[in-house]
């Protein structure tokens, strides 16, 4: 069984969207959990009339605590998460599903996705994808399948990497568990201006920052390898920062992401 695990917040009527391709699987051995971030518009009272678990729990203000809540309740064997702002494909847990069957090696699956916010791999990347997913991050939320018994080693979203904890859960998933691509877009993403990802403030720098110095200390831990590359990714971090910060009159804030940048080589 496929566990689907949908976060929103404020979003009833783009909700609905994200539901209808949900229902729309051609994979039927599936549990449907929405996890309702404290909403106060009428989503409690919408999905109370849907054909799904429905988790309520205090505004969060992050997509960690309401994916967190979702796995607390998943009972399948292969773990799915979608915002809802985004629409899948009506194959989408088929093709990804039959990814893992096909390859049991692999912890989890993940896909293509439209539109490409960012340049598309010229190689599918299969098998051992830690490093370059410290380069860059090619997976979006609604793309991944899991297996279950991968989340139960690698455990919870972190919130404190909000708004990027996405990106800070693939990598550790990545740097255990090798991957399998499939290179059909299976999703379709939303952009709505609420997103998280475009949260002033300069938040999404910041969350960065943390996921890159968060995987350089367990490189330097568990896979040394790869410490060059991620003290490059923690750098690349400090210094996307101080431009932002710098353009935005933050001189304070730009001055420390530049001496850390001169301690982290």
């Amino acid at each position: 069984m496929i566990s689907v695990i949908v976060t929103t917040y404020q979003r009833r009527a783009l909700l609905a969207g994200a539901l209808a391709s949900v229902f729309a699987q051609t994979a039927a051995d599936r549990e449907v959990i929405v996890v309702d971030d404290g909403s106060t518009d009428s989503t409690s009272e919408f999905l109370r009339t849907q054909p799904l678990s429905f988790i309520r729990i205090p505004h969060s203000g992050t997509p960690a605590a309401p994916r967190n809540a979702g796995l607390a309740r998943a009972r399948g064997e292969l773990i799915a998460f979608l915002d809802s702002d985004d629409v899948w494909q009506p194959t989408a847990l088929a093709e990804l599903a039959a990814a893992l069957r096909d390859h049991p090696e692999a912890g989890f699956a993940y896909a293509g996705y439209e539109p490409a916010r960012m340049p598309t791999p010229e190689v599918p990347l299969v098998g051992d994808v830690f490093d370059r997913l410290l380069e860059w991050n090619f997976m979006v939320v609604g793309g991944v399948l899991v297996r279950r018994s991968v989340t139960d080693i690698v455990g919870e979203f972190d919130p404190l990497c909000a708004p990027a904890e996405d990106w800070d859960y693939w990598l550790r998933m990545a740097g255990r568990f090798p991957g399998e691509y499939v290179s059909r877009a299976l999703i379709s993403l939303g952009a709505p201006p609420d997103s998280l990802s475009r949260a002033p403030g300069g938040a999404m720098y910041s969350s960065n920052i943390r996921v890159t110095r968060k995987a350089l200390a367990w490189c330097l831990r568990h896979r040394p390898a790869s410490v060059a590359l991620a003290r490059r990714s923690y750098r690349r971090s400090l210094m996307a920062s101080a431009r932002y910060h710098w353009h935005a009159g933050a001189i304070g804030r730009t001055m420390r992401d530049l001496a850390t940048v001169a301690l982290a080589r």
